[in-house]
């Protein structure tokens, strides 16, 4: 990461209309195993271009290899915003192709770790529309991946600048407030009593 970009965060909590509602959860708490995209709202990693075109955005967890498969899509994107020899409308072009790629092609171990959390399917489910469903196919296979679905939107956002981008939409994977409360010691303790209880 410090090799190939310059590294910055920013606070949204309180200070944007998507940022999460969720309880807090520590960097002393215990860490648990999530798909990619949870979290989606608490947390957004986005990869730009040295003026600030936007050339791929990880909303909330990524596991290492997807993550780093994210990195080389961006680094790679970068590269091609930079290159004199492409026009414009090629750039653009390929960009889409780029992400399209990922959004299709991509292995079904990256599909299965990119399933959407148990409250976020009720509630896209619950949606009369969302491209998380899947509008003309012969056999129902379920709602498509958070990571199919994210390609799919990058892929309509070229070299966006940053100020442009629509992170409240993109973002939009479900539930914005939710209680999550695995790995907080004080409601592991809880359900370790309510455990022993039962078993008495």
């Amino acid at each position: 990461m410090k090799k190939n970009f310059v590294c910055g965060l920013r606070n949204i909590a309180n200070k944007t209309t998507y940022a999460g509602t969720s309880n807090k959860h520590l960097p002393s708490y215990e860490a648990v195993t999530v798909t990619n995209c949870s979290g989606h709202h608490n947390v957004q990693m986005f990869f730009m271009t040295k003026d600030a075109r936007v050339v791929n955005c990880l909303p909330g967890f990524w596991n290492p290899d997807a993550f780093l498969s994210e990195v080389k899509l961006a680094t790679s994107l970068n590269k091609l915003y930079h290159s004199s020899r492409v026009s414009i409308s090629k750039r653009n072009e390929l960009f889409l192709d780029a992400h399209l790629e990922k959004a299709f092609l991509s292995d079904k171990k990256l599909h299965k770790q990119s399933k959407l959390q148990g409250f976020d399917v009720k509630n896209i489910e619950k949606r009369s529309e969302s491209d998380f469903k899947r509008d003309s196919v012969f056999v129902d296979t379920g709602l498509k991946s958070s990571d199919q679905v994210l390609h799919e939107r990058m892929a309509e956002r070229p070299f966006l600048p940053f100020e442009m981008f629509d992170t409240a939409q993109y973002i939009d994977m479900g539930r914005k407030k939710y209680k999550y409360n695995k790995g907080v010691p004080e409601h592991d303790k809880k359900m370790a009593k309510k455990r022993k209880r039962k078993r008495r």
